[in-house]
């Protein structure tokens, strides 16, 4: 096995394990939305592009693609969606030192900004928004409430990924049925270095 592929495979058992002894991923998730869409467009170089609400299956599908596709920009969009796959996608991003983008006047929310999160270069288009709140648990026969049960994974993910502490409390602290979208001055500030596209 390759540097990166034992890296991305320890990176997901680390990250199972804390999410597994926190709270099952099945309840974690973010705003309902449409399927996840996964695919490869290439052109002068090849993008994997992710947007939809991320499910359960979906890191296993990037995984396969980035395997054929090492070199590929990451693009993404959508609301949100389960936390555990979106983690999963992130680190193997980060592992296998890829770039992610929002592209100008898309929005990337709670799930799918922790994968942008990912990126070794973190790019934002013009008007492009990224969406953090706290998280929520899905109960049974019930609607979706706040929790912070999973914090402490989400800060093992991002002090893995390199962010300071307390870029966790710049997610979290916002309530989960709402979203602060920050733009890249905003970010910068909050220590999640990010570049303009293009």
């Amino acid at each position: 096995m390759s540097s990166v592929g034992s890296c991305i495979r320890a990176c997901w058992l680390r990250l199972r394990w804390l999410t597994c002894a926190i709270l099952p991923a099945a309840l974690l998730s973010a705003v309902c939305a449409k399927a996840t869409q996964i695919g490869v467009q290439c052109g002068k170089g090849c993008a994997i592009n992710i947007s939809g609400h991320i499910e359960d299956g979906d890191d296993r599908a990037f995984h396969e693609l980035a395997a054929a596709q090492p070199n590929a920009l990451v693009v993404l969009s959508g609301p949100g969606g389960k936390v555990v796959p979106a983690l999963a996608m992130g680190m193997e991003i980060r592992a296998r030192g890829l770039r992610t983008l929002i592209l100008p006047g898309a929005s990337c929310a709670s799930a799918c900004s922790f994968i942008w999160l990912g990126g070794t270069v973190r790019l934002l288009g013009k008007d492009a928004r990224v969406g953090f709140h706290a998280m929520s648990a899905a109960h049974p026969g019930g609607t979706p409430a706040e929790t912070h049960a999973f914090d402490t994974a989400l800060i093992q993910y991002l002090t893995t990924l390199g962010y300071a502490y307390d870029v966790t409390a710049t997610i979290v602290n916002t309530p989960s049925v709402l979203v602060h979208w920050r733009d890249a001055i905003e970010l910068n500030a909050n220590g999640i270095a990010t570049q303009n596209y293009p």
